[in-house]
């Protein structure tokens, strides 16, 4: 693999800046790297920085952390693709400590965050295959390289992103099985974390009325003709809590948009679970207003001239 014109620009800077003080081994490994032959440059860079002189300065780190972000560019998904990334963000990461003169700063910084935003990436897709482990270790690295560089850097934003995405993937589970009950706790919880940072994310607010609301309601389905009285009145009490625990949410993603459908019924079924009619037909007024308004005008007759 030919690095790139940018790489490429890089590395001629770095053999001008101190070609005379560079280290045999370096300009050797520069070479192969140069020529696209990333296993030697790796095996030279592996033993170079073990030595105390050479890996006491950037130069070897930066090299170092290039030609491992290649060799899992070339590799990408394979079983050692996560570790050759964390070789490479390792290395990047002590080229910028080195580095007081900031002779690789803008190429090591942007090869770095370019491996993060690849780490964050395959935690979006683990989640997408439901592989919640996974997905969980990669965030965790990604948070933490991000932090390691810049301790003040928001991930908020992100947090809320993966968190929902995570709470669907335990909602999915918790759907395929409602016996199991610690993918609901799972899930509400992160909802409540993703509210805590964003009060108004539609999402959590719609998602986590939803599960209340569906819980209530699989509680009741499970009373057949053998359940005695008590205990239908406990189960009714019970699923009266979640569907009371549903309503506020529900109300506010409804606020925030009123003519969504989904939210509509959901307050129609709310209302009618905690047996308050005219509240529920409310709704079911409001969901067939709009399907009032989706209806296309009737085309006038033709007037005669």
């Amino acid at each position: 693999m030919r690095p790139s014109r940018h790489i490429a620009l890089l590395f001629a800077l770095f053999a001008t800046i101190a070609l005379f003080a560079q280290p045999a081994v370096l300009v050797e490994a520069n070479k192969f790297y140069q020529a696209g032959d990333l296993k030697s440059a790796r095996a030279i860079l592996d033993g170079a920085v073990k030595d105390p002189v050479i890996g006491g300065g950037p130069e070897a780190w930066v090299l170092r952390g290039f030609v491992y972000k290649d060799l899992y560019k070339a590799h990408p998904g394979d079983a050692g693709a996560d570790a050759l990334r964390d070789e490479a963000l390792n290395s990047l990461y002590r080229c910028t400590v080195l580095d007081t003169a900031e002779q690789f700063a803008k190429s090591s910084v942007q090869a770095y965050d370019y491996l993060c935003k690849t780490q964050y990436n395959d935690a979006a897709r683990a989640l997408n295959e439901l592989d919640d482990v996974r997905a969980l270790s990669l965030y965790a690295a990604y948070k933490s390289n991000v932090l390691r560089t810049d301790p003040g850097h928001d991930l908020s934003g992100r947090d809320v992103e993966f968190n929902n995405a995570l709470a669907t993937v335990y909602t999915k589970r918790f759907n395929a099985d409602r016996e199991d009950t610690a993918w609901f706790n799972k899930a509400t919880t992160l909802y409540h974390g993703v509210l805590a940072i964003d009060p108004d994310n539609y999402g959590a607010n719609y998602n986590l009325a939803t599960l209340y609301y569906n819980r209530g309601v699989y509680n009741i389905q499970r009373i057949n003709a053998s359940t005695d009285l008590p205990t239908i009145g406990q189960v009714q009490e019970v699923s009266k809590e979640f569907f009371m625990q549903a309503l506020p949410y529900m109300e506010k993603a409804q606020a925030m948009n009123p003519k969504r459908r989904e939210t509509l019924l959901g307050l129609e079924g709310i209302y009618y679970s905690l047996q308050n009619t005219d509240k529920s037909e409310e709704f079911r007024h409001k969901y067939e207003a709009l399907d009032q308004e989706a209806q296309p005008l009737p085309p006038e007759a033709p007037k005669e001239k």
